[in-house]
């Protein structure tokens, strides 16, 4: 960038008008390379800088310079380039820097809202996922405890029908052991009343079973006195049952 300064003296007072940055460039037509010219003004101006002010002017980076006095070229409120003085320039540059801050600000605070938001939004998440997984295990003891009630329930209820079942055998055995009883003492009482019988030898002899059964001898067992196989028709070894 180029820096070209006018200046002209009228009445003994010398104004000058500083820009920065505006050099032009123009082409050179016989080669085609590109010429940088520095950048002029060709006016005169007022001997104050007082009498600038609120006139129109170019670009923001113009300075308007009288002593250690300064006129800027700022925007206006409506958007226009305007000369000010130095107190309106630092108050432009305060209200700036005044609204940049403010903006930061704004913009951390947004930020700020958007990490609270996002911390409450994952804290929420978190709350759920914890409350879901003591729900599940809650409904996890629940059913186990519910598992547990029904075992002992069915171990309850197989342990009264053994209780049942073993009863119902031992009241079948002691049935059938008094029955046994009571046959065998109808069988003593048979026994008794039958007839004693004959002393038998071994050359005892009986025609047919009516024979055997009159003598009060029946059954006759193989080995026995007067056992003969006509007698025991079946072959069991038992004549005359």
């Amino acid at each position: 960038m180029s820096r070209g300064i006018v200046g002209k003296s009228i009445a003994g007072v010398v104004l000058a008008l500083t820009l920065v940055g505006c050099s032009m460039a123009t082409a050179d037509p016989g080669n085609g390379d590109t010429l940088l010219e520095e950048a002029a003004v060709a006016e005169t101006l007022p001997a104050d800088l007082a009498s600038h002010v609120g006139q129109s002017c170019e670009f923001d980076y113009q300075v308007m310079t009288q002593g250690a006095a300064n006129n800027y070229c700022d925007a206006d409120s409506t958007g226009a380039l305007v000369w000010v003085d130095q107190d309106a320039h630092d108050r432009a540059e305060a209200d700036l820097a005044s609204a940049r801050e403010a903006e930061a600000q704004n913009v951390a605070e947004a930020k700020k809202k958007a990490n609270e938001a996002a911390a409450a939004t994952a804290k929420a998440a978190a709350d759920a996922k914890k409350k879901k997984a003591a729900a599940a295990e809650k409904a996890a003891a629940e059913t186990k405890k519910k598992a547990a009630a029904a075992k002992a329930e069915a171990t309850a209820k197989a342990k009264a029908t053994r209780k049942a079942a073993d009863a119902q055998a031992a009241k079948v055995r002691e049935q059938e052991a008094k029955s046994a009883r009571a046959a065998e003492k109808a069988r003593e009482k048979k026994e008794s009343a039958k007839p004693k019988a004959p002393k038998v030898t071994a050359n005892t002899y009986y025609k047919n079973c009516t024979a055997v059964r009159n003598a009060g001898a029946d059954p006759i067992y193989k080995g026995d006195p007067g056992y003969s196989r006509k007698l025991d028709r079946d072959g069991d070894g038992v004549a005359c049952e």
